[in-house]
């Protein structure tokens, strides 16, 4: 009859034999989609509220014809009442997908990311202490701005950079379940530290010696300390002359250096930025590296702690300057860095942010200059060791090997 649909006109052998590709139709909107590669797959075309969508059914032989056919059949079922079957599915998986399961999945693909052990560490501590007591069991797509705000507000003044960091561990994982079509809503993090006040993103730098002190500071604690503390006082030093942050110089392992080169360089899975970087050695960080392997020439680190196989611990190089009396950080010997290249070596900028393995703010910029200096920051190197060791020099090697 006229304007009657045609349905059923594949048979299973023709499903099974067709090879063309091309879209062969099954009627009642159900079509059979054969790839140039020979992959075949079902789409149903299915209207719903007056709106044309399309649906797919999986591929065959996964679903064979008939059950293509059952499939269809009660999508088209469901769509005369004006449900769409999939956002349906969509949303039972995200009233299922609470925040700390979310939150699980999301940490496991940011785990592939983060290379610092402490930050690894501190995620799943920080949603564990703040976020999961009152949030943890909340479907994800459910949660919403007032919940997030209650997550913070105790915290937000009392402990402004965990407050920062917890706003921003949320925001990760509610842009995870968003990307993977199990929360519809924008995130409610959105506003949140506005609501909360600007006081909270006062910078806090790390606390950094001027360029000035640091020679007489390096003689410091190789006299009073190298008895006590020799493998911390070198790792120091270390990090103060290649102007490294304290994670890159704690985990150094022999591998990463050609000695014969003067040449550090560190693989991009230990990296902030995730890149490959050189490090030029002075005759003074080749000394240190020679002293190091003395103390403990059987390690595969450089810089090993008391107990084998363990490398130093971020705090054991503050401590050091906290049992000094010195208002500094080991991070905040960058900055000294930093301004000694503006105000004594005259660098260029792009020589000393390449030093600190800074990447170029401009994309393009990056692009196209596809250089480390590396010559120049040989001569740099050198120059801040040799200004490091400028005032009140003593060979430290009797002092430390002694010990």
């Amino acid at each position: 009859m006229p304007g009657r649909r045609v349905e059923k006109r594949l048979s299973a052998a023709q499903v099974k034999s067709l090879q063309t590709s091309g879209k062969y139709e099954d009627g009642g909107g159900l079509r059979l989609i054969v790839g140039d590669t020979r992959a075949k797959r079902w789409v149903l075309r299915v209207s719903i509220n007056g709106k044309r969508l399309e649906r797919g059914l999986g591929s065959f032989p996964a679903v064979s014809l008939e059950e293509a056919r059952i499939k269809a059949g009660e999508i088209r079922k469901v769509a005369k009442t004006g449900i769409d079957m999939r956002d349906e599915a969509r949303r039972r998986t995200s009233f299922r997908t609470t925040f700390r399961h979310m939150f699980e999945i999301s940490f496991a693909q940011r785990e592939r990311q983060l290379s610092n052990g402490k930050h690894l560490r501190q995620w799943p501590a920080t949603m564990e202490a703040y976020v999961f007591p009152k949030i943890g069991n909340v479907p994800v797509a459910e949660v919403t701005a007032a919940q997030v705000l209650d997550v913070l507000t105790p915290i937000w003044f009392e402990k402004p950079e965990t407050a920062k960091r917890v706003l921003q561990r949320m925001e990760t994982v509610f842009k995870s379940a968003i990307v993977r079509g199990i929360r519809e809503r924008a995130s409610p993090c959105v506003g949140v530290a506005k609501e909360l006040g600007p006081k909270h993103r006062q910078v806090r730098h790390h606390a950094s010696m001027s360029w000035k002190d640091i020679p007489n500071f390096l003689a410091r604690i190789r006299v009073r300390s190298s008895r006590r503390r020799p493998m911390t006082i070198l790792a120091l030093e270390f990090l103060v002359l290649t102007a490294t942050r304290s994670g890159e110089t704690r985990n150094a392992r022999w591998n990463e250096f050609d000695l014969a080169a003067a040449l550090w360089v560190i693989p991009k899975e230990r990296m902030k930025a995730r890149i490959t970087h050189r490090v030029p050695l002075s005759p003074r960080c080749l000394a240190i590296l020679q002293q190091a392997r003395r103390l403990r020439p059987e390690s595969d680190l450089v810089f090993e702690a008391s107990r084998h196989n363990h490398a130093l611990s971020d705090m054991t190089l503050t401590k050091l300057l906290r049992d000094l009396d010195l208002h500094a950080t080991p991070h905040g010997f960058r900055s000294s860095f930093k301004v000694w290249c503006a105000e004594v070596a005259k660098a260029a900028n792009e020589v000393s942010e390449a030093a600190l393995a800074h990447g170029l703010p401009s994309k393009v910029a990056a692009a196209y200059l596809r250089t480390d200096f590396l010559d120049e920051r040989r001569w740099l190197m050198d120059h801040l060791a040799a200004h490091c060791t400028s005032e009140h020099w003593v060979n430290p090697v009797a002092e430390i090997i002694s010990d």
